[in-house]
């Protein structure tokens, strides 16, 4: 039988955390699935996802305002395809849930009701420190799910240690911090969102050497001054699958103007994840993704304009861990200094040593042995 694992394309922080944790189990020999949620969308409603995609990125202000526009996201879904989806699931006896996205909490109720709560095995696993809106709009029509579902908090709650975190293969060893490069990774999440754009050139002008996600052709700049360009392939959609069936990590490619880029895919992790291991800091909004890569690789963040109260509330408790710093603080305090950046880091790898990752300790909750775990699941 199988771990589902449930998530969404509406942003990667809750999709490639789910695909990561698949790789996981997929280590240590347990079958799992990767499922997201547009695929039982309408076909227009995944049209619109691309659209609020592109206009976010264009503009956040855009972005941060649809954050307060109330949504139902059950006038989205299609009912054949529901159907269609509970049905295999109650065929093949499905037990075993992780969930990334509220989005499928109605599908998941709706599976509760056939099958029994006794048979279900559900953790919410939350990117997130506070709620994000897709959590926010399902807890505010169906009450709290503390009491039927079990709760996992990647990054603690407010004022709250870390539970656990997602591990990535070939993040340990970490490469030694005196051994990276003098190089910052610059993005925007997912979608591109925020205000990383604005400070290119002031890092610039600090002496660091830039890796920069890209996500139009146009904004690439001159690559005299030692920057790098990184992109996602433009064409693919995290609600695509592969010939096998499978959802994949984002193809990915160092980007050079005038050249094809060659895009790759890693069964096990993005590719991002190695350009993060190599550098002395990322400096993005703060997205969960963002701060799971910045845990498992021991990679201090530099934090950009929050999206929404979710990640500022990212922020504040990364900060309180000892593991990120705002731009603003790290450029007033310390004039962009890179020796606070490696007492972050050696934070992290601290706080790493200190505690199990998520797949191993779920495991452990089912069964004393992998052999005994493969049997119930």
């Amino acid at each position: 039988m199988t771990v589902t694992i449930l998530c969404s394309g509406f942003g990667l922080g809750f999709y490639t955390p789910g695909l990561l944790v698949e790789a996981g189990f997929r280590r240590r020999g347990i079958p799992a699935e990767v499922l997201v949620f547009e695929n039982v969308m309408h076909d227009d409603q995944r049209h619109k996802v691309d659209n609020s995609r592109r206009a976010y990125h264009q503009d956040f202000s855009v972005a941060l305002m649809s954050q307060r526009i109330p949504q139902d996201i059950r006038k989205s879904m299609n009912e054949e395809q529901m159907e269609q989806l509970l049905h295999s699931w109650e065929a093949e006896g499905r037990q075993h849930f992780i969930v990334l996205s509220g989005h499928w909490i109605y599908l998941l109720d709706m599976y509760r009701e056939r099958v029994g709560t006794d048979r279900l095995q559900v953790d919410l696993l939350y990117l997130d420190v506070s709620d994000s809106p897709s959590w926010r709009n399902v807890k505010k029509r169906l009450g709290q799910l503390h009491d039927r579902y079990r709760e996992v908090w990647l990054f603690g709650e407010p004022q709250q240690p870390m539970q656990t975190y997602i591990d990535i293969a070939g993040s340990d060893p970490v490469l030694p911090y005196e051994q990276r490069e003098r190089r910052l990774l610059v993005h925007g999440g997912g979608w591109g969102m925020g205000t990383y754009r604005e400070h290119l050139h002031h890092l610039e002008q600090a002496g660091y050497g830039l890796d920069i996600v890209l996500y139009e052709d146009d904004e690439a700049g001159s690559i005299d001054r030692g920057q790098r360009y990184y992109r996602m392939d433009p064409a693919w959609r995290t609600w695509n699958r592969n010939e096998q069936g499978k959802h994949t990590f984002p193809p990915f490619a160092e980007y050079r103007p005038g050249e094809d880029a060659a895009y790759r895919i890693h069964e096990d992790y993005h590719l991002l994840c190695e350009v993060e291991r190599r550098v002395l800091a990322i400096v993005s909004k703060p997205g969960g993704g963002t701060l799971a890569d910045s845990f498992a690789s021991g990679t201090p963040v530099i934090f950009l304009d929050p999206f929404g109260e979710h990640e500022r509330h990212n922020a504040e408790q990364w900060e309180q861990y000892g593991y990120g710093i705002t731009y603003q603080r790290w450029m007033s305090e310390y004039g962009g200094d890179p020796g606070i950046l490696e007492q972050l880091h050696q934070n992290l790898l601290q706080g790493r040593s200190e505690l199990t990752g998520y797949m191993d300790q779920y495991m452990e909750r089912y069964a004393a042995k992998p052999d005994a775990i493969r049997g119930t699941l």
